[in-house]
């Protein structure tokens, strides 16, 4: 793998950052009785929605991937992140130069130099649009920190102490959440492509609970699978020092889009979901 494509890849599962009914990896130690309905679920989930304060942690990620020969090759990435509800959202990291991704109520961008020296954004309402064709999508990045919305058209089965909700567009599976039934926490998130098949799983585990109301997935696993089913690659998030962030920070340029800054390429997203070259 390339040093462009190892920034992609990282970037693409990072910062998140499916066929079956596939499990959770683990399961719960306590078996509980789910909700009877989609509608009952989605209640819940919008209390804890409504709960969630804005935070600020340090991130250690380990990407893998098989290299051209099937050899496993593992990189480091240290990063700090930044997260005001709903959906501000700013991340920093070390690899390749410089790694900046931000988004705001209306718009998303990233940057990477001087590997690639590209700009990309865009509108987060056209992204909400391109989620299957977006490498790096601001709406998955913040279900990654356990936040899904759910609505009862959503369909609920239980099993095995979880409540599984699947969300269904022109009668095809799109997203699928694994939530457990005793504490109410999402523990995976399924995304899927429009053949029906597996494309990212996320599963969300050592949730913390802060002095201030915080309660945030500490340990984040993104993996990604190939048009066979097998995972190609995946990224280990550990979340730490984990705390709020007061709100002087919360006002900053932090989560203004960036002025083009001498970069050599800038890409705006479009109506056909590409990025097109300014």
């Amino acid at each position: 793998m390339t040093a462009n494509n190892s920034i992609i890849t990282f970037l693409a599962a990072a910062l998140v950052l499916v066929t079956g009914c596939q499990q959770p990896s683990v399961r719960p130690k306590q078996i509980c009785p789910g909700k009877a309905t989609a509608r009952q679920a989605a209640a819940v989930l919008g209390l804890e929605k409504q709960n969630v304060q804005p935070m600020r942690a340090s991130a250690d990620c380990v990407m893998s991937w098989r290299g051209e020969n099937g050899d496993k090759k593992d990189e480091r990435v240290s990063g700090k992140l930044a997260f005001v509800p709903p959906g501000k959202i700013f991340f920093k990291g070390d690899k390749f130069g410089e790694i900046r991704f931000g988004a705001n109520e209306t718009q998303f961008w990233l940057r990477v130099k001087p590997e690639l020296d590209s700009y990309w954004w865009g509108s987060k309402a056209l992204a909400d649009q391109c989620d299957q064709m977006l490498l790096v999508n601001p709406v998955n990045i913040t279900e990654a920190l356990g936040i899904v919305v759910v609505t009862p058209d959503w369909k609920l089965i239980y099993r095995d102490g979880y409540d599984i909700l699947s969300l269904y567009e022109d009668q095809k599976l799109k997203k699928r959440v694994y939530i457990n039934a005793c504490d109410y926490r999402i523990e995976q998130i399924e995304y899927f492509d429009g053949y029906g098949m597996k494309k990212v799983s996320v599963e969300l585990t050592d949730y913390w609970a802060g002095d201030d109301g915080l309660m945030v997935p500490s340990t984040i696993r993104v993996g990604s699978f190939d048009s066979l089913g097998a995972e190609e690659s995946s990224v280990q998030i550990k979340l730490k020092h984990i705390r709020p962030l007061p709100p002087e920070k919360q006002k900053k340029k932090l989560f203004q889009r960036p002025g083009r800054d001498g970069y050599e390429h800038l890409y705006r997203l479009d109506e056909n979901c590409g990025f097109i070259e300014e």
